[in-house]
């Protein structure tokens, strides 16, 4: 029995299967997403700035799988308590996250940003709709202002105002 968590002690063998799964699955991930990138479109050298649109993924990608490969073999692992439950908010805010992304592609990043920092305060605690409401306008304005003005970066229209954009036109 563990005395800092009251648990049955797994032991480290237990620790060590779980950490050679999450090794399994990040590796698998890594192979997934790193034979996606073949599918990019390729970069005219003379417009190629830097490592590439490519490049940079396959770098990170295999950096991961390198750490994951340490991971399964046990390098630099120590035994630990197993970890307390993640909290529900986390998947409260992770599933979020997945409707902002859905929401991104339906009204557009601007419109998404400010529902979904509304949306996540409120679920986070905070009652002040009035607060929350001028604190995302703030932050999407000069999020926008950054990136879309000064940066000229282009942004995900939506579906809605890319309908609405085409009757103006």
């Amino acid at each position: 029995m563990s005395h800092a968590t009251g648990r049955p002690d797994q032991g480290p063998a237990a620790a060590g299967a779980a950490d050679r799964w999450v090794a399994v699955v990040t590796i698998a991930f890594c192979i997934a997403v790193f034979a996606w990138t073949y599918r990019f479109d390729e970069v005219p050298a003379a417009l190629m700035q830097g490592l590439g649109a490519e490049l940079f993924p396959r770098l990170v990608l295999a950096t991961m799988a390198l750490l994951a490969v340490f991971i399964a073999c046990g390098v630099g692992i120590s035994a630990l308590a197993p970890p307390p439950p993640i909290p529900s908010m986390v998947w409260v805010t992770g599933g979020a996250m997945l409707v902002f992304m859905a929401a991104i592609e339906l009204i557009g990043l601007w419109p998404a940003c400010v529902l979904f920092l509304v949306a996540l305060g409120r679920v986070w605690g905070e009652r002040g709709l009035l607060r929350l409401t001028v604190s995302a306008l703030a932050l999407t304005g000069a999020l926008y202002l950054l990136f879309a003005r000064v940066l000229g970066v282009t942004f995900p229209m939506g579906a809605i105002w890319g309908a609405i954009s085409s009757l103006w036109q």
